[in-house]
Parts: C-alpha cells; structure tokens; sequence
C-alpha cells in the first residue's frame, strides 16, 4: 500500500476520489474508513495520501494500512526534510509543514491519476486546505472532511467573527462562548491554539485556517444528529454545505482481532465487569499521574486493561506521532509490585490492541478515555459508558458534551496541577459501573448505540447523505 493503482482503460475505470489527510493518527482511521465506504459502498474508486511526519511510518499507521482493503489505494508521503523543521518543533508545526511540504507531490498525483481515470473529487482535512489550488486546477469538487464534533467546528466556522467581537486573551474570558445547539464553552474547555496569546503565530496559525475554510465547496463532519442534533446551525452567513456522515470508526474484518490476547483474557470475565482504559495513540500522561492511575485501579479492585503508553513529564501528547517497533517497552514506570498485585484482574499492554473489538465485548463495562472523538465513536456505537479524562486538543469540550448533553460519561476530577488522584479514579469508575447513574448511563448508551447504529445502516441517515455527495461527485464528474 504505497504506491498508484495499475492502469485501467479510461472507459472502464471508476471515478477516483482523492483523499489529503495530514499525519494525525486521529485523522487517518476516519479517512481511511471514508475511503473504504465510498469504494465498497458508492461505487467511486479511492486514493488515501498521507503526508507523514516520520519515517519509518508509525506502528499505528501499519496498523491501518493493513487493515485496510485492497479496492484503497494508501500511499505515504515523505516526511519534511529534517533540515526544514527540527523533530523538537510543536507538533502543530510539524504537521503543516508536512503537508505543505508535499502540495507539489500531491499536485503530480493527482494528474497521474487523472491521466488513468477521471477523477471526482479532493478531500482534505482541515490542514490540508492549501491543496484548494490542486482541486481548481484538476476542475474538481474540493471537500474538507471534518474528523472531529460539529461543536468543534462550529466553534472553527464561528472563530472569525469571535475574533472580532472579543478583546483580551480568550483564555482571561469570563463569560462562555455559546454556540447554537452546543453546551457552553468555557475558557478552560477551548483548544490549545486558542489559550496561546492572540499574538502568537500559533494563534495566528489557527485562526488563518479558520477564515481559508471559506474556499471549500462543503464540509464531511464525522458526526451524526443522534449524537449532535445541532449539526449545521448558526452559521449565519457563511453559506457552507455541511454534511453529517458519521460516526465513522475503523470496520475491521470480523474474526480478525479474536486471537489478539487481551480478547482471550476478556472471555474469561464476567458481563460489563471490565473497565478499559486507553489514551488513545498519541495521549500521554506524566510519571506521577500514571503511577497514581495504577494505584487507583488496584484500590478499586476492578477488573480492567490498560493499553498503557511511557509517560512523558512535560507533554500530553507525548506519542502524537504514534510509535515506533523497537521502543522501551519496559514496565518501570508502574509502581513497583504492581504488575504481580493485579496478576488475574487487570492486563496490561504496550503493544497495539484491537480497540473496537475491546469496545464490543460483553464483558466492558466502562471506557476511561482522553475524549479523543474516534475513541468517542467507537465507544458510543458499542453502548459502553465512559470516564471522560481529556488530555488536549478540543478533549475538554468533547468531555463536556458527553457529560451535559449526551449523558453517557462523568468527568474525572482534577485538582491542583490537573492531578487526578487515585481516590478520584476509584469514584470514578463507581458511579460508571454500579448504581442508579451507573443504570441511567448504560440506558442512555444503548439507546443512542442503536440509533447512530441505525444511521450508517443501508437506509440510515448517514449513509443517505454521503450517498447524495457521491452522486453528486459522479454528476459533476460525466458534465
């Protein structure tokens, strides 16, 4: 999965759609999971291009390639030169660069593959805005597709005019932003990009690509009205086609993650007993706040597995890149004792784990989770209520709107210095797994498990709408 597709007669060949994702792990398994869908299920032939940031390709990028069917194409771009950003530059830096620095492969592409079939459109991510050009040039439909909530990117759409009417620093804000349809956001809740000084280039950055949004011809979000009712409200005059297509979360093989270990070990243990705890393939946590999560989960006496990542003292997302085979892969950050103490009730991996087959076992019964949106979905479309850690990112938000509006989480408290103490973690995990809002979660879980189940069903809702994109795709495609 790293090179073109082989030529086909012009006559015979599909409409091919072209996919720019940058190199965010969390972005790459909703693309691939787009293409997957507009291939097997629309009719359009799919080329996924992933402008990587490392090299080699990350174990969780692998993961995904081999996943992935052979009807999509999945080609890696090269990372940046070394020489043009240090590897100690800000992740945020790191994957524009990557993108960017590939525009002009991405633009020879795309006419490679014209020259074979016709091609129906470009879809990007949000950082890949600046390909408009290649989409104009090839006369194509240029598509964003959104891998986080509506709220985020209503907050996105909305942040021009924000920027105007605001002055100071947003995060010295007293009042909320209240967008229409979402739960208020509160200064703490806001992404990164928007807590750094309004002066800074990680600032202007941000609020850059917010006004370039204005150039596409529509928005793909990977959400679905069942979970956000909201969708596509408020956008005043910004006249923007806004598609709900969600949730899409990794579809592998049945069958295929069966013989992984840890599915064995849930097999083994009673219905909705098991809580899984995971960070998602780029969270990390600091030495202390690992060691006291392993203290809280041997005080709960819970049965759990851990998909646990090394620490890293000075970032959260100390593995957004993903990682690499071959990196320490000792235990010595557990407190000493540990691993012999939980022998039986708990496993314990570094290795990667078949998250999605995890979620869907009977015997989970609760999800501690960054509040990445994929972990999110992937979760809401299993039924299994969740502990709500946010790490970075829009986490915060995606927290709060779990809790407040969708009702399927609690949040963990955090006190001085964001530290979630293990007394904390085995409150948390109570009120998940026993008693009445423990029964009112798992309720509220299953209903909407069934409804977004419903929307990308053959006639849902989701599957409806990327259908009439498709069509459209192929129509603008024959004129």
């Amino acid at each position: 999965m790293g090179s073109l597709p082989e030529r086909k007669p012009a006559c015979t060949a599909r409409p091919r759609v072209v996919l720019l994702c940058s190199p965010c792990m969390g972005h790459l398994i909703p693309f691939a999971e787009l293409a997957r869908r507009l291939v097997s299920d629309h009719g359009l032939a799919a080329t996924l291009l992933f402008a990587s940031a490392t090299s080699p390709p990350s174990e969780q990028y692998l993961a995904v390639a081999a996943a992935l069917p052979d009807a999509v194409d999945l080609v890696a771009l090269p990372p940046p030169p070394p020489d043009l950003l240090p590897s100690s530059a800000p992740e945020r830096a790191r994957v524009e660069l990557a993108v960017a620095s590939n525009l002009p492969r991405v633009r020879e592409l795309a006419r490679e593959l014209a020259a074979d079939a016709p091609l129906a459109a470009l879809v990007v991510d949000m950082v890949g805005v600046p390909a408009r050009g290649v989409a104009a040039e090839m006369g194509v439909p240029f598509y964003m597709f959104f891998t986080s909530p509506w709220m985020t990117l209503s907050l996105f759409l909305h942040l021009p005019g924000i920027d105007a009417a605001r002055a100071g620093e947003h995060r010295d804000a007293t009042e909320p932003i209240r967008l229409p349809g979402c739960v208020p956001i509160h200064a703490h809740e806001l992404p990164a990009s928007m807590l750094a000084d309004r002066s800074s280039d990680t600032y202007a950055g941000f609020l850059s690509m917010a006004k370039a949004v204005k150039g596409v011809d529509g928005i793909l979000v990977n959400t679905s009205r069942d979970i956000e009712p909201a969708v596509g409200e408020g956008l005043g005059g910004l006249e923007l086609p806004v598609h709900p297509v969600g949730p899409l979360v990794w579809t592998r093989p049945v069958g295929v993650d069966r013989d992984h270990d840890c599915m064995r070990w849930l097999d083994r243990q009673p219905r909705r007993s098991v809580v899984y705890v995971s960070f998602g393939s780029g969270g990390t946590l600091t030495w202390q706040q690992t060691a006291e999560l392993a203290r809280g989960l041997e005080l709960g006496q819970c049965r759990f597995i851990w998909a646990v990542k090394r620490p890293h003292q000075s970032s959260t997302i100390g593995a957004f890149f993903g990682t690499q085979k071959g990196e320490d892969i000792s235990l010595d950050f557990l407190p000493e004792g540990f691993m012999e103490r939980t022998r039986g009730m708990g496993f314990v991996t570094q290795s990667w784990t078949p998250q999605t087959a995890i979620l869907g076992h009977p015997s989970v019964g609760c999800f501690v989770t960054h509040c990445g949106w994929n972990s999110i979905l992937e979760s809401v479309t299993n039924g299994v209520p969740m502990i709500a850690w946010p790490l970075y990112a829009e986490q915060n938000m995606n927290a709060a709107m779990l809790e407040v509006q969708v009702g399927v989480a609690v949040r963990a408290k955090v006190g001085v210095d964001r530290f979630t103490s293990k007394e904390e973690v085995v409150s948390a995990i109570q009120r998940v797994i026993v008693g009445k809002e423990a029964e009112r979660m798992r309720k509220r879980a299953s209903e909407l498990k069934d409804k977004v189940v419903h929307a990308l069903s053959k006639d849902g809702c989701s599957t409806r709408t990327l259908a009439q994109i498709a069509k459209s795709w192929k129509c603008i495609n024959r004129k």
